[in-house]
């Protein structure tokens, strides 16, 4: 490959495929499971559920340009939460450098991550405890605790503003894992989202404050001839700001 120099698209193309097989390789049944369900509200669900292998997940995010040679963070980001750091390697990455840009390059939702954390505290038999309780509203199929999980919210028993249901079956059964619950109600609740298209825009306004503030219009008026002032206020008035 490297006699086709290093500015060959296809060369660079075929490295990066070929960077993703090795990650691949590198994944069992278990992290293909968990990168699906970390990729829940980014991949739509159905090409989700067709994906048996991490190579057809890594497939949809580059057709969701969610992934790509030039920006790979988010596989990065979903392989540090599934705990396969050592891969990072492969997309020039270190575990380091992900904990540096996760608090602004994040796409996977606190509400996922409670879920994914929630689910590593589960273990099987208090799994069987859940699914006891919970009884026939489940399909009668095997069930990881991060199936169900994803079962619970499929049927909107829970969502990122409606935690009552899950925090109910852990009261009961795992209460610690009420800890996890709180603390990400505290984080999103102090979570500032902006997207880049209002933080310019925030930035435009701010930047018109500063050359036009409520004092220096008010001031331009008031310098206007009297004349002046009166022909465009008239018939006006009462639609002038009180504040000028």
């Amino acid at each position: 490959m490297s006699s086709q120099g290093p500015h060959s698209d296809k060369n660079c193309k075929g490295t990066f495929r070929e960077k993703l097989l090795i990650i691949c390789s590198n994944l069992g049944v278990e992290d293909v499971e968990h990168l699906k369900f970390l990729c829940i509200g980014l991949v739509p669900n159905k090409n989700l559920e067709k994906s048996s292998s991490a190579s057809d997940v890594f497939e949809h995010l580059l057709a969701e340009d969610l992934l790509s040679e030039n920006d790979p963070f988010f596989l990065a980001e979903l392989l540090y939460i599934i705990g396969q750091k050592k891969l990072l390697q492969y997309l020039n990455y270190t575990k380091e450098k992900v904990e540096h840009l996760l608090p602004t390059q994040r796409r996977v939702s606190l509400f996922r991550n409670l879920l994914y954390e929630l689910s590593a505290d589960i273990d099987k038999e208090k799994l069987k405890d859940m699914i006891f309780l919970l009884g026939d509203s489940l399909p009668k199929t095997e069930m990881t605790s991060l199936g169900l999980l994803a079962f619970l919210e499929k049927q909107d028993k829970i969502d990122e503003n409606n935690l009552k249901y899950l925090e109910d079956l852990c009261k009961t059964v795992v209460p610690k894992l009420l800890r996890n619950i709180e603390k990400y109600k505290r984080e999103k609740a102090t979570q500032i989202v902006v997207s880049p298209a209002d933080k310019e825009a925030e930035s435009l306004y701010q930047g018109e404050e500063e050359l036009f503030s409520q004092t220096e219009v008010k001031r331009f008026l008031e310098a206007l001839p009297e004349g002046v002032f009166a022909f465009l206020n008239k018939g006006d008035s009462g639609n002038w700001p009180d504040d000028l």
